[in-house]
C-alpha cells in the first residue's frame, strides 16, 4: 500500500465485523469525530451528551440481539454469546435519547454456518494491523521509516 492510499485509507469510515470463535464476534471500526460533532450539532445534542452505542442485529428479523454504550476512546468491541448458526450485522451511531439511536455505519453482513465458517468473504485486515505491537502504535512519517 502507497503512502497516499495509507493516508485515504485513515480518513475512510468503516465498520468491520468478523467471526473469532464460536459464540464470538470482533467488531473494530474508523469513525471520525468530525461527523459524530456534526451529528451532534445538527441535531442539537451537547457534545459531551453524544452517547455512541453499538448495536448487534439479527440479520433476517432486524431484531437488536445486544446494545453496548460506548466510551468515546473505543473502536473496538467483542460480542460474547451469539449463536453459532446465525446471520448478523452490527450498527455504529449515536443516541440522541434512551429511544433514538441514529445509525452512523453499518458492518458487513456475517454470515455463520454452525460450525463457524463464513459463508460471506471476509473484509480486508485494516491498515494499522502491521504496526501495532503489544504496546505501541507505529506509524511511518517521513524519514523515519525507510522500505
Amino acid at each position: 500500500m502507497t503512502e497516499r492510499q495509507q493516508k485515504l485509507y485513515k480518513l475512510q469510515d468503516q465498520l468491520v465485523a468478523r467471526s473469532l470463535s464460536p459464540g464470538k464476534l470482533l467488531v473494530y471500526w474508523q469513525l471520525q469525530d468530525g461527523k459524530v460533532k456534526f451529528i451532534g450539532d445538527y441535531f442539537y445534542i451537547p457534545e459531551d451528551k453524544i452517547i455512541r452505542s453499538l448495536r448487534l442485529f439479527e440479520q433476517d428479523s432486524r431484531r437488536v440481539l445486544q446494545e453496548v454504550i460506548l466510551r468515546p476512546d473505543v473502536s473496538s468491541w467483542m460480542f460474547k454469546g451469539i449463536k453459532p448458526d446465525g446471520n448478523y450485522y452490527v450498527e455504529l451511531g449515536v443516541k440522541r435519547s434512551l429511544e433514538t439511536f441514529l445509525p452512523l455505519l453499518q458492518s458487513n453482513p456475517i454470515n455463520l454456518d454452525g460450525s463457524n465458517h463464513l459463508t460471506t468473504v471476509q473484509p480486508p485486515a485494516p491498515g494499522w494491523v502491521g504496526k501495532v505491537s503489544t504496546y505501541t502504535y507505529y506509524e511511518n512519517l517521513e524519514g523515519s521509516i525507510h522500505k
